[in-house]
């Protein structure tokens, strides 16, 4: 029976899983080039991601509209600093994306999933459970996803996830983001208040337990132990309130 542990505690956990296995890897081959993307790193991220199929596949050896995609979020930078105008600036470059035929449909989620690759400094991504947490539910693709960010504005989430970092930086296992800390938040709440406990409890918190039950016995305290750490100090429930 697991232990029972606060969303937040695992939050920090899932941040460190993910960091380790896949954020922090594809972070490190995006800083080595200044921050570019390349089309083969953006495919395999989308992937990662579960967005691929909304970018169009690649015929034979080449890949196109990954190479072109990857193009453009190039392009748009610098990233603007403020999450609705960095929220702007993604849809702008999703709707020229399918415009211009590199995706399938308007793949809002997917532009700001790369983007915070390329420069995750102050941004979050966005989709279904992040929106779902701070209860945006109507309206097109494009305007939910800007909606989201003005909540998050209104939400001071910024500020939450400066806290977040302090407490991250104080006990430095390793580099981490606060910002990515609230967006595992965000994806678990977004899941239990759309009647998915089970995928929750499955896709997050299990193998979350699972992951800490291989480290070894001074990784995993080291990990718990910021866990709770950050548990016992951040305040959530006004930021999560619906």
């Amino acid at each position: 029976m697991l232990t029972p542990k606060s969303d937040l505690y695992w939050a920090v956990v899932e941040h460190v899983r993910t960091w380790l296995g896949e954020d922090g890897p594809f972070r490190q081959i995006i800083d080595a080039k200044n921050g570019e993307l390349d089309g083969s790193t953006l495919r395999r991220i989308s992937i990662i991601y579960n967005v691929n199929r909304g970018i169009k596949a690649k015929e034979g050896n080449i890949d196109a509209h990954a190479d072109a995609l990857a193009e453009m979020l190039n392009k748009a930078r610098p990233w603007p600093v403020g999450l609705v105008e960095r929220a702007e600036k993604c849809l702008e470059v999703a709707l020229d994306a399918k415009k211009q035929g590199h995706t399938k449909t308007l793949q809002a989620s997917a532009i700001t999933k790369f983007s915070w690759f390329a420069q995750p400094s102050s941004w979050t991504v966005y989709d279904r459970f992040v929106a779902r947490a701070m209860n945006i539910k109507d309206g097109e693709t494009g305007e939910r996803m800007v909606l989201f960010y003005r909540q998050l504005d209104r939400r001071c989430f910024l500020e939450l996830a400066k806290q977040i970092q302090a407490v991250l930086n104080e006990c430095a296992i390793m580099e981490l983001h606060g910002t990515r800390v609230l967006d595992k938040l965000m994806m678990v709440t977004g899941a239990k208040r759309g009647q998915e406990q089970d995928w929750a409890e499955k896709n997050i918190i299990l193998q979350c337990h699972g992951f800490l039950n291989l480290l070894p016995t001074v990784w995993r305290q080291a990990v718990s132990g910021l866990a709770e750490c950050v548990d016992s100090r951040i305040q959530t429930s006004e930021f999560l309130q619906s």
